[in-house]
């Protein structure tokens, strides 16, 4: 690979600022369309609610720490809420709003499904009633909690794409990437990967999921295909970009990992689901751990592979 314009970290909290927001957004969806409802137990609201505030956390320190504002400079922090002319401060406001947002709805999924927990909790807070109403506090929680997860998921792609010293990061095409990839994963993630480990048949609930798969990952094929062809044609730094993904050092992940692995094998699995009428538990799952592992790598090479201008 070329020297990295910015470290390995910065792939990590795209890929899991990415995921949790698009975790949030599936199990928001499922919340307030009702469909959560229609179920005893819906696996997939408690893990997309339960993982987004966490991964997101945890993204975010690591790029907070990666950019030199942790341990060396920690000062810098502050100064990162108040400078309003740089597009970080937009994303550190947005995501000072959704972690919290996250965490409440988290709770409160929790607490809805096991009301055990408000019990325990009211031995100390005693004037918290025996319940609550958990799915009109959700609902308001959702309604918030989907924009920011929106603004989120596009901030991840934002941030590389104001950066006008790497062309190949330049481009509207980014942000609306990895606005899919971060669908595209949080359903992998909450919806093939841990519901279906934790109740195999919610992979059977979603009629629909076979179709909304394959739509995400063709749209991703696409966006990526034209993110890799106008970066080609514009030359110079960013067609070198390009290079290295498709022919350099990237290549094996790019056609392996990526396009082979993450993309065309979760698309033949939905596309012959779609086809079949049922989505199988055990390809289910696979080709859901194919799509996480394509928003971690797709994030991973274009971070990788930015060649900055010369002076």
């Amino acid at each position: 690979m070329t020297e990295h314009y910015w470290g390995w970290l910065v792939a990590i909290y795209l890929f899991m600022g990415g995921m949790g927001a698009g975790a949030f957004i599936v199990a928001a969806v499922l919340e307030l369309s009702g469909e959560r409802y229609k179920h005893e137990y819906c696996p997939t609201t408690l893990v997309g609610s339960g993982v987004s505030g966490l991964l997101i956390t945890i993204g975010t320190v690591l790029l907070i720490f990666d950019l030199g504002a942790g341990l060396r400079e920690p000062w810098r922090i502050i100064n990162m809420f108040t400078n309003w002319s740089s597009v970080m401060t937009w994303g550190i406001w947005i995501l000072s709003f959704f972690i919290p947002t996250a965490f409440v709805y988290g709770i409160l999924e929790l607490m809805h499904v096991y009301p055990g927990i408000l019990a325990w909790v009211r031995k100390w807070l005693k004037f918290l009633p025996e319940t609550l109403p958990y799915r009109a506090f959700k609902r308001v929680v959702c309604s918030i909690g989907i924009l920011l997860a929106l603004g989120t998921a596009v901030y991840t792609g934002v941030l590389l794409s104001v950066v006008e010293a790497v062309p190949f990061w330049a481009t509207p095409l980014l942000p609306a990437l990895f606005l899919v990839s971060a669908l595209s994963t949080g359903m992998g993630l909450s919806l093939d990967l841990s519901a279906a480990l934790v109740e195999p048949e919610a992979a059977h609930r979603f009629k629909r999921l076979p179709l909304i798969h394959a739509a995400l990952i063709g749209l991703e094929i696409i966006l990526l295909g034209l993110l890799l062809y106008t970066g080609y044609q514009q030359g110079g730094e960013a067609a070198e970009s390009v290079q290295i993904i498709l022919t350099g050092a990237g290549s094996v992940v790019f056609w392996v990992v990526v396009a082979g692995l993450g993309l065309a094998f979760p698309l033949a699995i939905n596309v012959y689901a779609l086809i079949r009428g049922s989505h199988g538990y055990v390809v289910g799952v696979l080709a859901g751990a194919a799509i996480v592992l394509a928003g971690l790598f797709v994030r991973f090479l274009v971070v990788a592979a930015a060649v900055p201008v010369t002076v």
